[in-house]
């Protein structure tokens, strides 16, 4: 009888619809009552709410990391560009100060200078375009992990690259590269061609002091060439290449200084810190989470206690039953027995 009690319980006991069974599974629906809707929503879905949550927080430092490399790269490149441009400027200035001394030296110079200054800024507007069009492809990435509802006004607030505008831009720095390099041959030919003139022009740019026959010959043969300057233009000249070159040692020096401390970007930190959030709320829903679990399991061991105590009861009230009949029978067949006999 007991083994029979036993497999009644591991069975659930309920499967007998008597009223000990109804007072069961109230009792049954007033441990699962103690979770509200939301609670017991939150605990079937947390799971795959953790693991979403851990996918957006590893995607959004991966793309923090890319974002990274992506502009130390670039940073480079500025860095190359205006390492460029800075010995553009002293080319430039070598060309003004030795005009005098060396016209074709001074024409060689200048040609030089005015080539790797736009090299510099071809490479400059270049890098600035591709590395825009970059960090517009990780803020999408980042608006498919993490969508916002100001991205529209960001994007409003946001300069948008002009790519006719740069393309135009990049074509009138070569163009002017192109005239002036042009200049400085045919003038370098003709100082080649007729030393007189050479002279006259050297004459000119040290002492001003030529016939005006002369000044026309030159400023006509060397027009757009630091040959056809006086003393003044050269002066001006120099003093807004010395101030360009100082811009540019400027430049060179924060690049340089942005590479040294790791090239991070303003966004990526933002990717990282908005990880970090991600990862405290993940931290406190699990501690939630495991809460609620607690607090489902001490129920369920009540419960379990109850069922238990309540399988013992009815497993002896039935024992006691099947006692009481047999002592009945017993009692009847001694009663039939002693009548008979």
């Amino acid at each position: 009888m007991d083994n029979q009690a036993e497999k009644e319980c591991e069975a659930g006991v309920g499967l007998q619809r008597d009223e000990d069974d109804a007072f069961l599974c109230e009792d049954v629906e007033l441990q699962d009552g103690d979770l509200s809707p939301k609670e017991k929503i939150f605990l079937r879905q947390f799971p795959r709410m953790r693991e979403d949550l851990k996918g957006n927080i590893d995607k959004l430092r991966a793309l923090a990391e890319d974002i990274d490399k992506t502009h130390k790269k670039f940073t480079k490149t500025k860095l190359v560009a205006n390492s460029t441009a800075v010995v553009s400027g002293v080319v430039s200035l070598l060309g003004l100060a030795l005009a005098p001394a060396t016209g074709g030296g001074s024409l060689l110079l200048s040609a030089t200078g005015q080539g790797l200054a736009t090299a510099a800024t071809v490479t400059s507007i270049v890098s600035g375009l591709l590395e825009r069009s970059q960090n517009k492809k990780a803020q999408a990435q980042a608006e498919d992990i993490l969508p916002t509802h100001d991205q529209e006004d960001k994007e409003a607030a946001e300069e948008k690259a002009d790519y006719v505008g740069v393309a135009i831009d990049i074509i009138c720095h070569v163009n002017n590269t192109m005239k002036n390099a042009k200049h400085n041959v045919r003038a370098f030919q003709k100082i080649r061609a007729n030393p007189r003139l050479a002279n006259a022009a050297k004459r000119l740019l040290t002492t001003g002091k030529v016939s005006s026959r002369s000044t026309a010959q030159v400023q006509r043969a060397f027009a757009g060439t630091t040959l056809a300057m006086t003393k003044n233009a050269r002066m001006l000249g120099g003093t807004m290449t010395t101030l360009s070159l100082g811009l540019d040692l400027a430049a060179l020096s924060r690049e340089w200084k942005h590479l040294k401390e790791g090239a991070r970007t303003k966004f990526a930190e933002e990717l990282r810190a908005k990880a970090s959030e991600l990862e405290m709320n993940l931290t406190e829903l699990t501690q939630l989470y495991q809460s609620l679990q607690q607090k489902v399991r001490s129920r369920a061991r009540v419960v379990a206690k109850v069922l238990t105590g309540t399988c013992e009861t009815k497993a002896y009230w039935k024992g006691l039953r099947e006692h009481v009949w047999i002592f009945v029978c017993l009692c009847v067949c001694v009663c039939v027995y002693v009548m008979f006999t």
